[in-house]
């Protein structure tokens, strides 16, 4: 930060890269967003100079620094990074998830990468790729490394993190995900919706259920109400942020339709159905709606 505001720091760099016979274009210089926004007139001057040289730019710890859009769009950078504090909870809290979606779809409006940092486990990675995020770092796949032993990882052939979940093919049916803490209730949905061929995957709590969500490809959700880390209402809330495209269904022992009414108003939830009643419904709702999606894919 302090050499971004000397005078003479692009042709200082200029020079170090001609002595050193270094190609400017492999170099990646990462500004924080605080920094830029401390004095961002100048720093839109200095960075345009340091851009003339074919270093790439990126704006680190994006989403801390409250950048103004008619800055951002004026700063000649080439990505941004989505900071770790926003990745840590990505699959399980519902603000972060938005705040990470809304910087890819941002960044690639302006048509600049996203990079996400502190990746640790494949199912924030996966929940990444699906958001279409273009770059990820993290201790998923590696831990920092002396510049030998790094040489070493890179030339082992080794894959640095597990396999990657691959995307859906346009004739395979989404999945099932049932949630209820009742286990004999999650059993009987499960009997009676594999009756119907469907691919069914159950989760107990809501924790498991998110993991789920970002480790397979889920086109209908179907929850209790009454569950005890979080109501079936506030599940799907999250569910439908996270997952905007994913169906949301609450099958419920109580038939409460004053909670089904305002859930359904404010688009938690989609359909509302109450256990031992309505079943038959629901198996004919859960078919039209994937009959509905595999004539989509196909067309």
């Amino acid at each position: 930060v302090r050499q971004l505001r000397q005078q003479g720091f692009a042709a200082m760099l200029d020079r170090t890269l001609k002595d050193y016979g270094i190609d400017p274009r492999l170099i990646h210089m990462e500004i924080t967003e605080s920094s830029l926004m401390e004095n961002p007139e100048e720093a839109i001057t200095i960075l345009n100079e340091i851009k003339t040289l074919g270093i790439r730019l990126e704006a680190d710890d994006f989403g801390t620094g409250y950048s103004s859009l008619s800055y951002l769009k004026r700063f000649p950078l080439d990505a941004l990074k989505i900071d770790r504090s926003f990745v840590h909870d990505i699959t399980v809290n519902e603000e972060d998830a938005v705040i990470a979606r809304t910087v890819i779809t941002l960044a690639h409006s302006l048509g600049l990468k996203v990079i996400a940092e502190g990746v640790e486990t494949e199912e924030q990675l996966a929940f990444l790729g699906d958001n279409h995020c273009d770059e990820a770092q993290g201790f998923l796949f590696s831990k920092p490394l002396p510049a030998e032993e790094c040489s070493v990882l890179l030339s082992s052939g080794h894959p640095l993190h597990g396999p990657r979940r691959e995307p859906a093919a346009a004739d395979q049916k989404p999945a099932i995900l049932v949630v209820d803490d009742n286990r004999n209730d999650l059993m009987l949905a499960q009997i009676m919706l594999q009756k119907d061929g469907h691919h069914i995957l159950t989760a107990s709590d809501t924790h498991k259920a998110f993991e789920l969500l970002t480790s397979n490809h889920v086109g209908i959700v179907i929850s209790d109400q009454n569950m005890p880390q979080m109501s079936g209402v506030d599940f799907l809330r999250r569910v439908k942020l996270m997952y905007p495209d994913t169906m949301r269904i609450m099958l419920s022992g109580t038939d409460d339709f004053n909670t089904a009414t305002a859930a359904i108003n404010h688009g938690e939830v989609q359909r509302f159905f109450v256990k031992g009643r309505d079943e038959e419904m629901l198996r004919r709702e859960i078919k039209r709606r994937i009959g509905h999606t595999a004539q989509n894919a196909s067309t």
